[in-house]
Order: C-alpha cells, then structure tokens, then sequence
C-alpha cells in the first residue's frame, strides 16, 4: 500500500523539482480546460520533419558532446491555446533507465528555448468542429551529449 503512495509522491515532486516556468504570460481560452496530446491531435505546419529540422539544424553535437556524462530523456512539455499561443513550458530530466537526473544546463537551455521558439501551430479542434486548448511535449533522447531521437513522431 506503501509503494503506489511513494510512486505518487515522487512523481509529484518530480514535477515540482523539475519544473521551470520560462515564457511570458500565458492564459488558456474558454474555461481553461487543456485537451491532452493525443486527442483531438495538435499539428504543426510543415509537420514533424520542419519540428525535427528546428532543432537538429543548430543543435551543436561537437558543442554538447564535449559535455561528459550527459546521456538521457529531456522532456519539454506546454500548452498550446486556443489562438496558437504556447505557455506553461515544464521540463523534466530522466537517465536513459528513467530515474530522475540533471542535465547540463547549456543542454535542456538549448531544448528549452527551441521548444519555445516553435510559434507555427495549427490549432487544435474537437470532434465538433471547436477550435480547444491543447497540450504538447517532446522528449529529447541524448547520449553523451548527441541528440539521437525526437518524439513523439
């Protein structure tokens, strides 16, 4: 009974420790409630390849990889609103075996400020045609400090 407490707790505080807020101020549309990732689907003009291209186009391998130790998951998650605007960037940290790390900080910056530059969103609709409040998030998979992967595709 113990261990789902703990697992909730940590996730928690998870969140909490490995949160940064970094973008200006940022209302959701309507009453404020946020459709998740997957339904009804957010897309981006030029889709996942022009996502893709955004950040390996500058993303330093010879700058990063220099940075010993620095293998893992960096998840940038946010909300997109109902005018495409984007907020509420929360970022966390996991080692390639998932359990809770940091990052060099020259690295999850980078991923950081490239998720928030990202300004082409199509807004999202429901099944009835509203345009609706969305949220988003990307993990960023690095070993010693090359970008290997991009998802979700």
């Amino acid at each position: 009974m113990l261990k789902p407490i703990f697992i909730i707790l940590c996730l928690f505080c998870n969140n909490l420790i490995f949160s940064q807020q970094k973008d200006a101020p940022f209302t959701l549309c309507d009453d404020g409630s946020v459709h998740p990732y997957y339904h009804p689907e957010l897309k981006y003009k030029g889709g996942f390849w022009e996502i893709k291209q955004h950040f390996q186009s500058t993303y330093s391998t010879a700058k990063f990889q220099v940075l010993k130790n620095n293998s893992g998951i960096v998840t940038v998650q946010f909300n997109v609103n109902c005018k495409g605007e984007t907020g509420d960037f929360k970022i966390r940290q996991c080692d390639l075996d998932y359990q809770p790390i940091t990052l060099n900080k020259k690295i999850t910056d980078y991923l950081m400020t490239k998720t928030i530059e990202l300004k082409d969103w199509i807004i999202a609709k429901d099944e009835d045609g509203k345009i609706v409040n969305s949220q988003k998030f990307f993990s960023f998979r690095i070993k010693e400090g090359i970008l290997l992967e991009i998802l979700p595709k």
